[in-house]
């Protein structure tokens, strides 16, 4: 299988808004608004973080299991 290399990424604003809907329609806006303010007033140290999600893997290999290419 051959990954698309050239990834474009989109606007952060973009995201922000798919995000708070999608959370909204599960949700329902008391949850999502529950949800949300108790995550952003959490300290969060990035790099760990994304070391416990991703490990060593490249922006490549989450690009390829994003889309599905191995589980």
């Amino acid at each position: 299988m051959k990954v698309k290399t050239d990834l474009t990424i989109p606007e952060i604003d973009e995201i922000r808004k798919e995000g708070v809907k999608a959370l909204v329609e599960r949700l329902g806006i008391a949850k999502a608004a529950f949800f949300l303010r108790e995550t952003a007033s959490q300290p969060l140290n990035y790099l760990e973080t994304k070391d416990q999600l991703f490990g060593e893997m490249t922006a490549t290999d989450i690009y390829a299991q994003s889309k599905g290419g191995y589980h």
